[in-house]
């Protein structure tokens, strides 16, 4: 070494001499020689000098990264996992609008159409914007009656037409429902109208246009033994009965014992009938006075007959000429008259026969009246 030196320092020429020999040294970890403890430091190294090659594998540790250093460029696409979540990690304010479509809905687990998927009251009105649910977002049937809160259909949300016989239950069209005057001719069935369905005086003369022969089907009134009918300002017109010896005949109608009643209240009345016994002879009844009059135009009378019972006058009160049959009758009565017109043997004129019970017997002759 002294010869060495001294040969620099004489300032005299050395020969060449070789360097001596280094070690290879290639940072491989392998031929590099090793760095004595904490004596590289951030500032030795280089920026962006520590590669990904550089690091071990699980070198880096969750101590050796601060906080908010990884960002979402730093995370691969699908990196974060399930279980790289925490519990309710995920609020509403993390998922962007529209970023939650149908393929990340897993059709067994996730939000789906059938109701049965859904637990109770986790969808309420406020998580459902206005006019949302259309109709193409409801399967068929899936409202119920229980869903349809009472009171909310109203009249706007029917269309219509849309309510058919099928959907109103028998008897719930109450007469409530109808307005007046709605149920037209074309509306009832013929023959609908029973007597059981017409209240007592429930049609009045307003509900009657006219009553003519095309609106009445032959039959016959039936009244209650104290009903009665009425034409106050009008009279009845009588039609055909039947057929009388070839002749239509025309008229009222009754049974034996029963007529045609004229009634003046308390003051009176007058019948007139054709009574049930022998060959049904036709009577007149009266009230107590036993008095039938009859009247001309001018209110005269032509002829009053008295009863037994009568108040005043005779039995008979002719008022007027009478003329009296001239044929005798076959079974005669007390007190019955006719005209003998040639008595025989009795000479020309006539007389006037009266039978007294047992026989006849003449009044008077001609020549004497």
């Amino acid at each position: 070494m002294g010869d060495f030196l001294q040969k620099i320092f004489g300032n005299q020429k050395v020969e060449d001499q070789p360097f001596p020999e280094i070690p290879s040294h290639t940072h491989d970890g392998e031929n590099s020689s090793l760095l004595a403890p904490s004596s590289i430091d951030s500032l030795q190294i280089k920026a962006g000098a520590v590669g990904t090659i550089a690091l071990a594998d699980d070198s880096v540790d969750s101590d050796k990264i601060i906080d908010s250093a990884v960002l979402s460029q730093h995370l691969e696409a699908l990196a974060v996992t399930e279980q790289k979540l925490a519990d309710a990690a995920v609020a509403t304010a993390k998922i962007r609008n529209g970023a939650v479509n149908a393929s990340k809905l897993i059709q067994s687990e996730a939000v789906v159409t059938l109701s049965a998927q859904i637990d109770t009251a986790i969808i309420i009105g406020a998580h459902i914007g206005t006019g949302v649910i259309q109709n193409a977002h409801l399967g068929n049937a899936i409202i119920t009656s229980a869903k349809i809160i009472d009171g909310a259909i109203i009249n706007a949300k029917i269309g219509d037409a849309q309510i058919t016989s099928a959907k109103i239950g028998l008897a719930e069209v109450q007469n409530a429902n109808i307005e007046n005057l709605a149920v037209s001719a074309a509306k009832i069935q013929d023959l609908a109208v029973t007597n059981a369905k017409i209240a007592n005086l429930a049609i009045d003369n307003a509900k009657i246009a006219n009553v003519c022969a095309d609106k009445i089907t032959a039959g016959t009134i039936n009244l209650t033994s104290t009903g009665y009918l009425a034409t106050p300002y009008g009279g009845i017109r009588i039609g055909y009965l039947r057929q009388v010896n070839g002749v239509s005949a025309y008229g009222l109608q009754a049974g034996p014992g029963h007529g045609l009643m004229l009634d003046d209240g308390g003051n009176g009345y007058a019948r007139i009938w054709v009574d049930t016994s022998g060959n049904r002879p036709l009577c007149i009844d009266t009230t107590a006075n036993d008095r039938i009059f009859f009247k001309a135009y001018s209110g005269n009378d032509i002829m009053r007959l008295y009863g037994n019972n009568a108040v005043g006058g005779g039995f008979v009160d002719i008022l007027t000429s009478l003329r009296i049959g001239n044929s005798q009758p076959d079974d005669p009565v007390e007190g019955q008259m006719y005209w003998e017109r040639d008595p025989d043997g009795m000479g020309s004129g006539g007389r006037l026969m009266i039978y007294n019970g047992y026989s006849w017997h003449g009044v008077a002759w001609y020549d004497d009246i």
